[in-house]
């Protein structure tokens, strides 16, 4: 679910997709954003002196709430692909500050290019007006996708806190059976089932058990519906059920050596295995202790 799912609930549209969701919140940021940095703007059209009038100001508005409303969708997803949290936060901290910092330069860019089809009555706009506008307002705009990215994550983190709390007897937000399709018929895998999953190019496989179910997702995508306390990454391409793992052996590159309780063995890359090991020494420690249960000594 979107970390905007909090105003979502407000305006009752959480039966929208989430990326109709996240635009129409993005919309409602971006239009106060506007209305509440240029005032003067508003308040003057139609005046003399002011070189718009007070419909084409509202326009203009408009049209740039809805520009930045289109990639909000895409702003939001990128900051769940590199997260603030975990053992690569610096380095996903400096992706997203370079990542919000291009993709002001693009809005910025293609707003100049508007402007001039809208307004100056050109096909181009000027090197020297795109340069005006870059320095002018490129610092401005970062630091507004910032906030946005900001105010996103502090919506998701609330949830989350509220969330053992509010969602006492109600339906789990998280997926629990997935439909997939056997010998041409339709049916479901349930959650509880599944022992480790794997991307396979643009398809995921469940393992539960001796069976395999290829369904067509995303790996980060369905990594977002699945419940935390479950399910942890362990490589870029594999997620594993944490109630299924047996054994964890370190080896000498870093990496480690995972057996789940069915015997299969599975690679844990060395930018996981820290959080798997927390992970792992949460779920005994709120389990019975078994003999399958037995921690490598590093």
């Amino acid at each position: 679910m979107s970390a905007l799912d909090v105003p979502a609930r407000v305006f009752r549209i959480t039966a929208w997709p989430t990326w109709l969701v996240e635009c129409a919140c993005g919309l409602l940021y971006w239009l106060a954003f506007l209305v509440v940095l240029e005032p003067d703007n508003v308040l003057r059209a139609n005046q003399a002196g002011h070189p718009l009038a007070a419909g084409q100001e509202a326009l203009r508005i408009v049209v740039a709430a809805l520009l930045g409303s289109a990639v909000t969708p895409l702003l939001l997803g990128f900051s769940r692909r590199f997260p603030l949290h975990g053992p690569r936060r610096l380095r996903h901290g400096l992706v997203q500050l370079s990542g919000i910092t291009s993709l002001a330069c693009v809005l910025i860019v293609v707003s100049c290019f508007l402007a001039a089809w809208g307004y100056k009555g050109a096909w181009l706009p000027s090197p020297a007006y795109i340069r005006d506008e870059l320095v002018g307002n490129g610092l401005l705009l970062a630091f507004a996708l910032l906030a946005l990215v900001a105010m996103a994550s502090v919506a998701s983190r609330l949830r989350a806190n509220a969330a053992p709390d509010n969602m006492a007897g109600r339906e789990s937000p998280y997926l629990t059976r997935i439909p997939v399709k056997h010998r041409g018929r339709q049916g479901f895998v349930e959650l509880a089932q599944v022992d480790w999953i794997e991307t396979q190019g643009n398809y995921l496989v469940l393992h539960a058990g001796a069976a395999a179910h290829m369904i067509r997702e995303t790996s980060v995508s369905f990594e977002a519906k699945l419940d935390p306390q479950c399910f942890v990454r362990i490589h870029r391409r594999t997620l594993v059920a944490i109630d299924r793992v047996r054994q964890l052996q370190p080896l000498t590159n870093g990496d480690a050596l995972l057996r789940l309780v069915h015997g299969h063995e599975l690679r844990v890359s060395r930018s996981y295995r820290k959080v798997l090991a927390e992970r792992w020494a949460t779920t005994r420690r709120s389990q019975p202790t078994t003999a399958d249960y037995r921690p490598d000594p590093a």
